[in-house]
């Protein structure tokens, strides 16, 4: 293609693109500026001053979104933190932002929402060779069947969810497995794990080190640091994290069974 790092007054946003801005250019005929062009320059205003509030403390910015709140945007930065900021850029909020909806009981998290979306952006971003993937028969998965797995070697619920590969396939749950070493990329389970993306058989050789095998140790170029880098950036903070297609997270294992509901629920 890092785990969540938290902010704090003393150490600069470790916040790779800024976000450019539009501006309509002036023509050569004098007129008066119509109501919407007013808003649409006071909105670019707001979007300048809010993105040079992040610069200035050592962000860079990759979106700048309105938020239903007055005056207040939501920043996304180049390592998918998001931020809130208000639209003098003297005002900033970290955490989260919920609505209460009329024809709701609980309410709604909107920074949730927001950052599922981000998940299934840089999910769009992998080619299907970058991941390790256990697919049904026929091939016929449809998208909102496919299910990215951060996967380590030494987590027994990964090793777990594993022995039920056969048991999702059947269910028309396509897994691709990406790589999260718990411990790093100077651990043996990095070295572990890039030796499966490099094996001849990258399935034959991941399931023989989920049974406890050994596999012959290899190098090759592969994408396992890119993946870890991946994983923290999308706040994934253990193994195994399952991301769906709506970029939804959810943590842990998961029996077949159990996996089919939560892709209904998603689907309906």
């Amino acid at each position: 293609m890092k785990v969540a790092q938290t902010v704090n007054a003393q150490t600069p946003i470790t916040l790779v693109a800024l976000i450019t801005l539009l501006f309509f250019g002036t023509s050569g005929i004098s007129q008066e500026p119509s109501e919407s062009n007013a808003k649409t320059s006071d909105f670019e205003q707001q979007q300048r001053v809010v993105s040079e509030t992040i610069q200035r403390l050592g962000g860079k910015v990759q979106s700048v979104e309105k938020t239903p709140v007055d005056d207040l945007f939501l920043v996304e930065t180049s390592t998918s933190d998001l931020i809130y900021v208000t639209g003098s850029g003297k005002h900033l909020l970290l955490g989260t932002l919920l609505e209460l909806r009329d024809d709701a009981t609980e309410p709604f998290n909107l920074t949730l929402e927001r950052r599922a979306k981000s998940r299934w952006q840089l999910l769009q971003e992998l080619q299907p060779d970058e991941s390790i993937n256990y697919a049904p028969a026929d091939e016929t998965v449809p998208a909102n069947a496919v299910v990215y797995v951060f996967t380590d070697i030494t987590c027994g619920y990964c090793r777990l969810l594993h022995q039920n590969i056969d048991d999702y396939n059947d269910a028309g749950i396509e897994i691709r497995y990406l790589a999260f070493p718990r411990a790093g990329v100077d651990s043996p389970s990095y070295d572990y794990l890039v030796s499966a993306w490099c094996a001849d058989d990258p399935n034959a050789a991941m399931t023989l080190l989920k049974n406890g095998k050994q596999i012959e140790p290899k190098v090759c170029e592969n994408p396992v640091a890119e993946q870890h880098q991946l994983g923290q950036k999308m706040r994934v903070s253990g193994t195994p994290a399952l991301i769906l297609a709506d970029g939804s997270l959810v943590s842990g294992f998961r029996k077949p069974a159990d996996l089919v509901q939560i892709l209904e629920q998603l689907e309906n």
